[in-house]
């Protein structure tokens, strides 16, 4: 089924417009309320000028705002793209310097990181910037900007702006969407989506956990929908919106009738989030790994026996998402975890799914349209043992924004398919199943040996004491690379950068041990789970010089090649 997904809701809202949307706080937004609200900001957008085509970036947190804004963006064919609410002006500027939004929409304690992005970009955006709009914002806006500033509330107040359009047409499934990458190695890109690809490529995702096959066509979506005989989802997403399995499973939950549960803050407070999971009833939780469900399974367990009762499942993607942790989840009921093996740039490639902890460890399985490619790109899934890059050929994006030479790259035609492929190494098993190794572009060339990152990294974390870790190449003048690592351990653990040396050693080929290693409390990971690499590269080099002696707490070097 190929649609827009405000068409979808559109029609829920007129069938079932008592159904619970969206939860937020002590608010609850009917699917009724969340229309006219959204009609009401598509109508007063258009009024400024605001239509197809149009950006308009997202510079907040999750709130019911934001999704009743996105989904006048939909409306209106404007092009929703979420930005870092973590950025500074810097670097805000240059995000919307890439987009060029018409439109910036921001949390009120954002201010500040805004005025200072548009003073950057003035001049320098060809006047797209046009209308600010504030969000949570009691006090009037002030200040002297070349743009126009609105408060959401009045936006959407009925009557509040002169002039209204017309957004009641069915919108195109056409229109776009933006995600930005997590830039790990450089300047994030903008990854566009079209609407209609993106609901057809999530209807597995939307309606396998209900044990149903995809709809045929939007009727029988609708129908779904407003099904009383079928159990209600009530979907909790702990990781902020600009990640993408966060958003996109916002936007599922509202095309199966179910509510959204919005954590009222910006930043993860575990003991808060579970007491909102019993208090909303929370049947669905979407995390991003370990970063954010370690804490959060430490506060249910600290709570009563039986305190997520309504919990059935738990949904993370692309981010490493550990066993140890997946037992305890298993340990708090009946809970199914689905862990997604996906990018930005589209998939899904792999799921490793779990019902109870006697099923772990967890394996990764392809999915129905994910393939394995060899060097001269032949299709080896079907060959066990056999060690490719994974590529997905279903339902893709456009590709990146403005970006023609690295969509190219990303998304190759291989016998007239075009497929994306990210660049993942894997190694194939038996029925299915697949050994992730690590990203292509990472992979360590050390004296003519290749180390996949991945499986480095599985064995650090195998070892008690440590949290979390990720290994990568540095430039040396012997081996053209080095295997290099940086390693959170606990506070105050005992472990060593030999004891990990060592370890790793004596699971692995030799070569494969770390020459260069810190360890380090954090690794800092940003509000989806990404990580830094260019900073964590240079504190390897800055702390760790080529080929140094032992150093205790701080770095190590390992000699031996074998």
């Amino acid at each position: 089924m190929y649609e827009n997904y405000a068409v979808l809701w559109n029609r829920i809202a007129a069938r079932a417009p008592h159904l619970t949307a969206v939860r937020a706080e002590d608010r609850a937004y009917t699917y009724g309320e969340l229309e006219h609200l959204a009609s009401t900001v598509a109508d007063a957008l258009m009024a400024q000028g605001v239509g197809r085509g149009d950006r308009v970036a997202f510079f907040l947190h999750n709130t019911a705002e934001y999704l009743v804004l996105f989904y006048a963006c939909l409306k209106l064919e404007a092009i929703p793209v979420s930005v870092n609410f973590r950025y500074r002006g810097a670097e805000l500027a240059a995000l919307l310097g890439a987009c060029e939004p018409a439109v910036l929409a921001y949390g009120a304690a954002y201010r500040p990181a805004v005025e200072d992005a548009v003073g950057l970009l003035e001049g320098r955006t060809a006047g797209t910037l046009r209308l600010l709009v504030e969000i949570d914002s009691e006090d009037p806006l002030s200040g002297d900007l070349p743009v126009d500033r609105y408060r959401f509330a009045d936006l959407a107040t009925p009557g509040g702006q002169d002039g209204l359009g017309d957004s009641t047409r069915d919108p195109s499934r056409e229109a776009e969407l933006y995600i930005f990458t997590g830039g790990t190695t450089g300047t994030p890109k903008a990854v566009v989506w079209g609407i209609g690809d993106l609901l057809h490529i999530q209807q597995s995702s939307i309606y396998g956990p209900m044990g149903l096959e995809p709809p045929a066509d939007l009727e029988a979506a609708v129908a779904v929908a407003v099904d009383e005989g079928l159990p209600r989802v009530r979907t909790l997403p702990l990781a902020p919106f600009i990640h993408a399995t966060a958003l996109f499973s916002a936007m599922n939950t509202l095309a199966v009738g179910g509510t959204v549960v919005i954590n009222p803050s910006a930043s993860l407070d575990p003991a808060a989030a579970a007491r909102l999971i019993v208090a909303e009833e929370v049947t669905r939780l979407i995390v991003a790994g370990d970063a954010v469900m370690v804490p959060l399974v430490e506060a249910l367990e600290a709570a009563e026996a039986g305190a997520a009762p309504s919990l059935t499942s738990v949904i993370s993607s692309g981010m490493r998402f550990s066993d140890d942790t997946k037992r305890r989840i298993h340990a708090l009921g009946q809970v199914a975890i689905v862990d997604i093996l996906a990018s930005t740039e589209g998939g899904p490639y792999a799921m490793a799914t779990t019902t109870a902890a006697e099923e772990l460890p967890a394996r990764f399985r392809l999915t129905e349209d994910a393939v394995v490619l060899d060097p001269d790109q032949r299709e080896v899934q079907d060959r066990p043992g056999a060690v490719g890059v994974l590529a997905y050929r279903g339902a893709l994006p456009k590709g990146y924004l403005n970006d023609p030479v690295k969509s190219a790259e990303t998304y190759p035609v291989i016998n007239g398919v075009r497929h994306c492929s990210p660049g993942d190494y894997v190694r194939v098993q038996d029925h299915g199943y697949i050994e992730l190794l690590g990203r292509g572009s990472s992979v360590v060339n050390t004296g003519g040996e290749k180390v996949f990152p991945g499986e480095v990294e599985e064995v650090l974390m195998d070892f008690p004491g440590v949290l979390d870790a990720v290994v990568f190449g540095a430039p040396d003048p012997v081996w053209g690379e080095r295997v290099s690592a940086v390693v959170a351990v606990e506070p105050g653990s005992q472990v060593t950068e030999q004891d990990l040396v060592q370890h790793v050693g004596s699971r692995l080929a030799g070569y494969k041990k770390p020459r260069t290693l810190v360890l380090r409390d954090t690794l800092d990971r940003g509000p989806s789970g990404k990580l830094n690499m260019r900073s964590l590269k240079a504190l390897a080099v800055q702390e760790s010089p080529h080929r140094a002696p032992h150093t205790g707490r701080n770095g190590s070097d390992c000699e031996e090649r074998a």
